[in-house]
This record gives structure tokens, C-alpha cells and sequence, in this order.
């Protein structure tokens, strides 16, 4: 009788990693699919490296009348092209030194591009998109761009480095390119929070109201930036999952220029 429970115990443990190492093999396979993809897409971005000796960097420490002109390097993306692959492509953004190198886009909800890559195909990896209820042109107070938190280091998951400040401080601003224009992001907050939290609030019924939801952000971040936003400025959030707690979220925050 023990012997009989024993081997049906180690037939349901087998059961059991076999199904747990499949579905590892599967989402492995698909995050592997996912980078191809992207890397694929890659070709329609060139991105010239400068030469040091051309490269001049703003410190926000010194007085104004120090700061060196910042040069930035833009990369230039073929969007007609990429409108060719999906239409509903709106912008791409760039981190210098990171793998954050992808097309955004912006689905009829923000379920459609949760699991579905740039040409639309069923993948966990996702794409880089914007929330469905912001202007597709940036041009909302707040606008707010998702992407995953993959455990191969790509999508958004290099978001999480700029909990420590020496990574913000060489990495502080991002590069939107939209068909119209380009925009630096200056990151400014970054902070890990629960989906209660009003860090993916989009209207604001006075100017008051928005300089207080920008200070509270200034408070709980983990990142010091010395930039203080205005209530003319536009903010936009690169929101990504956090393993910190249950339904934990990583939110940074950076003003549009």
C-alpha cells in the first residue's frame, strides 16, 4: 500500500516538473521569438555613434552659465516603413546604452499590444505601447507608455537599473521620435508602487491639482534629478511590472523637451 502511494507520488511530482519545465521552455521560446522580432525591426533605425571628442554633456549641477550645449545624437527612423508593417505605429524610443530600443504603438484599448508583438503576432514579450486614452502625439499633460518587464533583460526591464542613481545619472534622459518630431525625455522621478496608486492618473482639474500629483511623485522616488517640473510642462511615465510585491509596478517620470 505505501509503496503504491509512493510511486503515485513520484509520478505526480514528475507530472508536475515536466509541465513546469514546459512552460519554461515555451515562454523562454517566446521571449527568444520576441527579441528576433525586435531586432529585426532594428533595421528601419540607424543610430550613428558620435566621436568622444564631439560629445558634450549638460551637468545639471553646475550653474546655467557653465553648462556645456548638449549635442544629441538622434537616430533616424524610417516610419514610413514601419507604418508599411502596422499602422498604428506612433513613435519609437531609445535609451542610449540600454536595450531600450523599440516602435510604440498605440492599440483601440490596452489589452490588444499586451501580448501581441510590432506585426501583431501572439507573444508574451508584448510591445512597447501607449495608453489608449492619451493623444497619439504626446501632446496629453500626461501620457503614459507600458511595456514588459522580461526576465531576459529586454522590453522595459532595464527601467528597474534607475532605481540607483549613479545608472540615472549616466543614463538621464531618453529619446522619443515621433513622424513629426523628436522629444527628450528628462527623467526626473522613479519610484516601485501598487496599482492603487495614482502614478497612472491622466486628468487633472486644475493646475494645483497637477503640481501636487508631480511633487508627490518627486517624494516617492529613489532617483534625485534636481529638475522641477512646471505646470506647462508634459509628463510622460514608462510604466513596467515590479517583482517587489504582488501587482508591484515600476513607474519612471520625465518631462518632455
Amino acid at each position: 500500500m505505501k509503496k503504491a502511494l509512493l510511486i503515485i507520488l513520484c509520478v505526480l511530482f514528475l507530472g508536475i516538473a515536466g509541465y513546469s519545465g514546459y512552460q519554461i521552455y515555451l515562454q523562454l521560446r517566446e521571449y527568444n521569438e520576441g527579441e528576433k522580432s525586435y531586432d529585426h525591426l532594428a533595421q528601419y533605425v540607424q543610430v550613428e555613434k558620435m566621436p568622444e571628442e564631439t560629445e558634450k554633456v549638460s551637468n545639471k549641477k553646475e550653474d546655467e552659465e557653465e553648462l556645456q550645449e548638449e549635442v544629441i545624437n538622434w537616430p533616424e527612423v524610417d516610419f514610413e516603413e514601419l507604418r508599411a508593417i502596422n499602422p498604428d505605429i506612433i513613435g519609437w524610443i531609445y535609451i542610449e546604452g540600454t536595450y531600450i530600443n523599440y516602435p510604440i504603438v498605440q492599440g483601440k484599448d490596452n489589452d490588444y499590444y499586451l501580448y501581441r508583438l510590432f506585426d501583431g503576432t501572439s507573444n508574451r514579450a508584448g510591445s512597447i505601447f501607449l495608453d489608449y486614452q492619451n493623444q497619439p502625439d504626446f501632446s496629453d499633460r500626461h501620457n503614459i507608455v507600458y511595456g514588459h518587464h522580461l526576465k531576459n533583460d529586454t522590453m522595459f526591464a532595464a527601467l528597474m537599473k534607475y532605481q540607483d542613481q549613479k545608472f540615472y545619472e549616466e543614463h538621464p534622459y531618453a529619446m522619443i521620435l515621433t513622424p513629426e518630431k523628436n522629444y527628450k525625455l528628462e527623467f526626473f522621478a522613479g519610484y516601485v508602487t501598487n496599482t492603487q496608486d495614482e502614478s497612472w492618473k491622466l486628468s487633472f482639474e486644475s493646475d494645483e491639482e497637477y503640481l501636487t500629483w508631480i511633487e508627490n511623485a518627486v517624494k516617492k522616488s529613489s532617483i534625485e534629478s534636481g529638475i522641477v517640473p512646471s505646470a506647462e510642462d508634459r509628463v510622460l511615465t514608462l510604466s513596467t511590472c515590479a517583482y517587489d510585491f504582488d501587482n508591484a509596478r515600476y513607474v519612471l517620470l520625465g518631462v518632455l523637451k
